[in-house]
């Protein structure tokens, strides 16, 4: 069973850093909160990816929840 984590990350702390090019929320490229609604479930599955690794814990628990939804869903 496979399962791709594409709910959006966003954790409702939107700012961007100093350079404009991430969201101190939840980490996400300018470019990537632009295109999020657009993006094909396996790109955005590659956003989540990388954010569980680079990101702190509020972000990790949004992406997790969804997993777990996911499996409640199955059972």
């Amino acid at each position: 069973m496979t399962i791709l984590l594409t709910a959006t990350p966003c954790i409702g702390k939107c700012e961007l850093s100093p350079d404009k090019a991430r969201c101190l929320g939840c980490g996400r490229l300018r470019s990537e909160i632009k295109s999020w609604k657009s993006m094909a479930p396996e790109q955005r599955h590659d956003v989540n990816v990388r954010l569980l690794v680079t990101q702190g814990k509020k972000v990790r628990k949004r992406i997790l929840r969804e997993v777990a939804r996911s499996f409640d869903k199955k059972s």
